[in-house]
């Protein structure tokens, strides 16, 4: 199997991005109304709110700190899902150096190297009022992705570069 162009891995793993970037915005919305409408039942200081099609449920704490940490992951989550489909539907082309995955590859170094980290210490001091370092690997995870990311970018824009060159003299 092809790994770029039309009916390759990269048109295979756009559609599961997408898909996957499509129902976590699914759930986050369902989510949401079910908090507006009430459509929900509190036991013990937590919520427990039933999933449909999948007969499973979500369980917290029910305080704005903790529904307020759910959507800002979930909002996350598809951001970077989102990214990530872009893409892979950018490297589905027949040329793969082109600017939409440039601009696709800096969206998603300055996701993983700015957002998320701020996304982080917010999440961790001003919202859950965290005063310990318990799941850094998840902050070191992004940066590590950000960096590659950020090399990989510079590798498309070179590859761009190359190309138009080539282009202009043929």
């Amino acid at each position: 199997m092809r790994i770029f162009g039309p009916k390759s891995l990269s048109a295979f793993f756009y559609y599961i991005f997408r898909s996957a970037s499509i129902l976590l915005l699914a759930f986050l919305a369902y989510m949401e109304f079910a908090f507006i409408t009430d459509r929900f039942t509190v036991k013990n200081g937590r919520f427990d709110m039933k999933i449909p099609l999948i007969g499973s449920t979500i369980e917290a704490d029910y305080q704005f700190s903790d529904i307020l940490t759910i959507t800002l992951t979930l909002i996350f989550g598809i951001l970077l899902l989102y990214l990530l489909s872009n893409i892979f539907k950018a490297l589905k082309k027949t040329v793969i150096f082109n600017k939409g995955i440039i601009k696709n590859l800096k969206l998603l170094t300055i996701l993983n190297l700015i957002v998320g980290p701020i996304l982080y210490f917010l999440i961790h001091y001003p919202i859950m009022h965290k005063t310990e370092f318990r799941n850094v690997h998840n902050l070191i995870l992004l940066v590590i992705f950000g960096m590659i990311s950020l090399f990989i970018t510079y590798v498309f824009q070179k590859g761009y570069t190359v190309q138009s060159e080539n282009d202009l003299t043929i």
